[in-house]
């Protein structure tokens, strides 16, 4: 994939949810939520994707600079992450879409080097609080230049599908929520969340 658009991005959706939805590939008319947080009101949704597509288009990843592409990358995956713009499987066309957009820029993206859970979990903080940094830190293990990862990275996508676990993401959402309340402006630091989220 070397476009990323509203378009692709519906076309991803169908491609994956095909054989479970009817609706596969259609924006959402309904309420939804996750995280205990209520998602982009249905009547909004169209006009939010709109805008955080013309952003994505003006504002692509680096080709140069892996943090700045992680950086990047995390910002425009926590706004879409809060537009919620399908009814299900949200989680599975945007992290395939994100992926794409980091291989497109020159980067390889190993999953197995990726906390699944945190990586949810922190989507949905920058989703709640506009601070991307939680994702951005969680992702950056498993980037690498090409030359710099030795092996092919394109099969750890497929690998690690499903490997989330649901009720470890929403418990790892509120200490990281605790822990940007505790320590604001600090990186996430698991170890010390696990002391402040008692």
């Amino acid at each position: 994939m070397t476009e990323f658009t509203r378009e692709t991005l519906l076309e991803v959706h169908r491609y994956l949810m095909q054989d479970i939805y009817p609706w596969a590939g259609e924006v959402r008319t309904t309420e939804v939520g996750a995280m205990g947080m209520a998602m982009c009101r249905a009547q909004y949704v169209e006009a939010e994707l709109d805008r955080v597509m013309k952003r994505i288009s003006k504002m692509p990843a680096s080709a140069t600079d892996k943090e700045s592409a992680v950086r990047t990358v995390a910002d425009h995956w926590s706004e879409l992450t809060i537009v919620h713009p399908f009814r299900d499987g949200n989680s599975r066309t945007q992290r395939f879409y994100f992926d794409q957009m980091l291989r497109a820029a020159g980067w390889s993206v190993d999953w197995t080097r990726i906390d699944a859970s945190q990586a949810h979990a922190a989507r949905y903080v920058g989703a709640a609080t506009a601070d991307p940094s939680f994702l951005a830190q969680v992702l950056i293990p498993g980037v690498f230049a090409p030359d710099e990862l030795p092996g092919d990275t394109a099969n750890s996508f497929t690998a690690t599908q499903g490997n989330r676990n649901n009720a470890s993401s929403a418990e790892t959402f509120h200490r990281m929520m605790a822990f940007r309340r505790e320590y604001p402006g600090q990186p996430w630091d698991p170890s010390i969340a696990g002391e402040s989220a008692r």
